[in-house]
């Protein structure tokens, strides 16, 4: 079905609605938007919609890095077009609205380089060359906070009954306090046709897990994980709730991770994890590749300054090259699965990045060990404890030079693109330098 089609049999359907919010991915994993009437759709069908050319790689929050002033000051406009299938009606709003995905491009038409889903096809187009297919499935953890609280304060249940201390993984009795919001999440993630497997009590006070089903459809599996993150932060604040993706909101807390698992199909839809004779070499091969970029692609996995906080393994959080079969411990970890559904789950990210650009480094970095044939090293046993050396760049600008001389990150993603990113990245990360903290003054202020 054509965007026009898609678009007049929606106005048939829903004529009541009065706002649709168009909606673009930046590099920060947040979707960037306007507001039209319902009666714009057709226009945006067949003309787009213009935004500024920086929208994708505004910082985080939402500034236009001082670094790319001089390139880009002039902040001109760039058309962006309808993604097929993304225009769905948003159930917690007042007012019926409606909201649709949109993509850059160029003045030829031609993907923008820094849109994030230009930069997952750049990626994907090398599978494809191959006969290569993968498949993703995303997992994202998050926090309930009372809304207001900052520092954030844990939510107490809705329903009256003591908070419960401690971690509380899997308590149903937990997760039952909070069943109406759950529900209505569950509900609302329905009505947008994302396709959701489970929600779980998690390891933190407050934390929850959300996991989306695998799909071959990856760019719409990215597009769907930062829709479901808008899902569960409108539905948790109409209950009067903050939901987080930050990756550590609580020094005194796990973090939120975002984890991909990873298969890969060939043209007759055979997992090639999963093949007799060279299933496991191959996988082993992907893994290779992981490994040896996970360093240089640490910049898109940890995006910002609170993201190195999470790196702390006493909180579980990943922070070594690793990998082997079912233990939570490490990088990459094997899940328990057969030949169908052989994969990798990849650990590494917090919550806080931008999905498509995190899937298109670890794709990147799994087609690199494939076509180079690298040996991962030795696995790592279900108990075996994790060897802290070699760890990942611990912290932000150290991953900014890492990413920035990577001759695979370059290759993969484009120079255009690592350029650009690392700018703004660095930019946000000197600012984040100057600030004098709280934690400054309590500790230097009066015995200095």
């Amino acid at each position: 079905m054509s965007v026009e089609q898609e678009i007049s049999e929606f106005i048939e359907a829903h004529s009541d609605v009065e706002i649709v919010e168009v909606l673009i991915a930046d590099m920060n994993g947040i979707f960037r938007g306007k507001q039209i009437p319902l009666s714009g759709l057709k226009r945006l069908a067949t003309k787009g919609i213009p935004f500024p050319i920086t929208t994708p790689f505004l910082t985080t929050n939402g500034a236009n890095a001082e670094a790319i002033s001089e390139e880009y000051g002039s902040d001109p406009d760039r058309i962006c077009m309808p993604v097929p299938g993304s225009l769905k009606l948003m159930p917690w709003t007042e007012r019926k609205s409606a909201q649709i995905i949109v993509t850059m491009r160029e003045p030829d038409g031609t993907p923008f380089f820094m849109d994030p889903r230009s930069v997952l096809d750049r990626v994907l187009k090398r599978f494809a060359a191959d006969g290569l297919h993968p498949v993703v499935a995303l997992e994202y953890e998050f926090f309930l906070f009372e809304a207001g609280s900052v520092p954030p304060v844990p939510v107490s249940p809705p329903n009256g009954m003591a908070a419960a201390g401690g971690a509380n993984c899997y308590n149903m009795d937990v997760f039952y306090d909070f069943e109406a919001l759950m529900r209505e999440i569950e509900d609302t993630c329905r009505a947008q046709g994302l396709d959701i497997i489970g929600l779980v009590c998690e390891y933190g006070n407050g934390q929850f897990e959300v996991n989306l089903n695998h799909t071959d459809d990856v760019e719409r599996a990215c597009d769907d994980a930062l829709a479901l993150k808008r899902v569960v932060k409108s539905v948790a604040l109409k209950h009067g709730l903050l939901a987080s993706f930050m990756a550590k909101p609580r020094f005194d807390e796990v973090g939120n991770g975002l984890h991909a698992h990873v298969s890969i199909l060939d043209d007759k839809g055979n997992n090639i994890f999963g093949a007799e004779g060279d299933g496991e070499k191959r996988l082993q091969n992907a893994i290779g590749g992981l490994l040896t970029t996970m360093a240089d692609a640490t910049a898109i996995f940890a995006p910002n300054a609170n993201s190195y906080r999470r790196f702390d393994p006493d909180w579980f959080a990943p922070v070594v090259p690793n990998w082997g079969e079912n233990n939570r411990r490490l990088s990459v970890r094997l899940p328990l699965s057969g030949p169908k559904n052989r994969r990798f789950e990849h650990r590494v990210c917090g919550a806080d990045v931008c999905p498509h650009l995190v899937v298109a480094a670890i794709l990147a970095g799994a087609h690199h060990g494939l076509t180079h044939d690298l040996d991962p090293g030795p696995e790592l046993g279900e108990f075996d404890a994790v060897d802290f050396k070699n760890v990942l760049p611990p912290r932000w600008r150290m991953a900014l030079d890492r990413f920035e001389k990577s001759k695979v990150m370059r290759e993969y993603l484009g120079d255009d693109f690592v350029d650009l990113y690392q700018q703004v990245r660095r930019d946000e990360e000197e600012e984040f330098h100057r600030q004098i903290s709280q934690w400054d003054y309590e500790q230097y202020l009066r015995v200095i």
